[in-house]
């Protein structure tokens, strides 16, 4: 039933590509498929269509503090805290949503809380590039050892559509980092496994 969904996810999507930044009506079917706090469908790159929805290029959110999107966040915060899953970040390419949007868990910050964090970009990356494991709530079973920036400087929308610009470090970074790749359409397993800096 999860992959007829995703079908007709992409099927509208299509037919509304034209209105990319309003919420679409195949958004809305899926993050309303279940109530606000029951975890989603993850897409895995072993599916021919969900590797679709992980390789495009994800359109950016137009209004953050729209309600459809909170309900997103709680239902993407369900899905990466549960006993199944538990993972550290989550995108949201990765449950069926081609939209600019991450959850990232702050390691920076007290008690270590899962951040929402709209319409991501990058504005700088340290040359010290650290070595470190990584896996993917997208390909199960599978880890490599990936080089990535030690620090970046990220702007950002918070839940409430405010702009952010703050420097992250350390795996907090690297989470950020491996998060807005998904909505690039990349995965850390297309690293060779080592960051090449630009």
């Amino acid at each position: 039933m999860r992959t007829g969904l995703l079908l007709l996810f992409l099927t509208l999507q299509l037919t509304h590509s034209v209105f990319a930044q309003k919420v679409g009506k195949s958004e809305r079917i899926l993050i309303k498929d279940g109530t606000r706090n029951q975890a989603m469908y993850v897409t895995q790159t072993n599916v021919a269509e969900d590797l679709r929805i992980l390789r495009n290029i994800s359109s950016p959110v137009k209004n953050p503090s729209n309600k459809i999107w909170k309900v997103l966040v709680s239902r993407m915060l369900s899905t990466v805290t549960d006993s199944t899953h538990r993972g550290v970040g989550i995108a949201a390419p990765q449950v069926g949503i081609n939209r600019r949007l991450i959850l990232v868990q702050r390691f920076d910050k007290p008690d270590k809380p899962f951040q929402a964090i709209f319409n991501p970009e990058i504005l700088f990356k340290s040359d010290s590039v650290w070595n470190r494991t990584e896996g993917c709530l997208s390909i199960p079973d599978v880890r490599e050892t990936v080089g990535r920036p030690w620090q970046i400087l990220v702007k950002y929308q918070d839940i409430n559509g405010l702009f952010i610009t703050e420097s992250v470090d350390s795996f907090t970074a690297r989470i950020f980092q491996h998060e807005i790749d998904h909505l690039n359409g990349v995965l850390f397993t297309d690293y060779n496994p080592i960051y090449i800096k630009e």
